[in-house]
């Protein structure tokens, strides 16, 4: 609504310079419309640059935040990526910086509140597939550690297409490694060779940020035991 209600008197100012560029210049209906065309071109060319400017320079201010949240200083991330989100004019980048929030909160053990972020933003990042992929895979780990497996489980079930496509791609891989051994622990029942798996996960992904998820998973295997 804010927007229309900006776009109005900025309709009726274009309006009027084309009217007086008309009357200054006395020009013929054939020399109007080569005015109208060039400053539409102009204008739409001038309203893309600016927007995509604006996007960048956001975008790196949310991926300025990410070593706070490598070095789990969550307080200080949550707290610096909310002014991002408050601030941030463009509906992508405050969906992307919401997004953001998550990791944050997960790695607090606030898992319904990133629950209630995650489940919020459906709607919003659906088109994007990227960004949709995030807040799936999110939401499967928040579900698991709730111990809400039925929910994760239908979860991936219906993200495996969307998850397939990002799976092998290596700043994605160990997130679905990780998945995976959820998946199996926790909905397949499986056992067998789970520990060294769990091991060999250990030696290839050293972020500390893991550690707690692998942690974790040891003393699911041991409660089957």
């Amino acid at each position: 609504m804010k927007r229309f209600l900006i776009i109005i008197p900025l309709g009726i100012i274009y309006g009027i310079a084309l009217n007086l560029c008309r009357n200054v210049y006395n020009l013929s209906n054939s020399q109007m419309m080569w005015v109208y065309i060039c400053s539409a071109i102009a204008i739409f060319i001038s309203t893309l640059t600016i927007n995509l400017v604006y996007n960048y320079i956001y975008t790196r201010k949310i991926n300025k935040l990410i070593p706070l949240l490598e070095e789990e200083k969550y307080d200080d991330y949550l707290y610096k990526m909310t002014a991002v989100r408050n601030k941030v004019k463009s509906k992508y980048i405050r969906d992307t910086a919401q997004l953001n929030l998550t990791p944050a909160l997960i790695g607090k053990e606030e898992y319904t509140a990133a629950v209630k972020i995650l489940e919020d933003l459906e709607k919003d990042v659906r088109k994007i597939p990227l960004s949709d992929m995030v807040r799936r895979l999110n939401l499967c780990f928040c579900h698991f550690y709730l111990k809400n497996y039925n929910k994760a489980e239908a979860l991936y079930i219906s993200s495996k297409e969307l998850f397939d496509r990002y799976k092998n791609i290596e700043i994605y891989h160990k997130n679905f490694v990780l998945l995976d051994l959820f998946m199996d622990i926790c909905c397949r029942g499986k056992k067998d060779g789970l520990a060294e798996r769990i091991k060999e996960a250990r030696i290839k992904y050293t972020e500390r940020s893991l550690v707690k998820d692998f942690d974790y998973l040891d003393s699911l295997l041991e409660e089957k035991d």
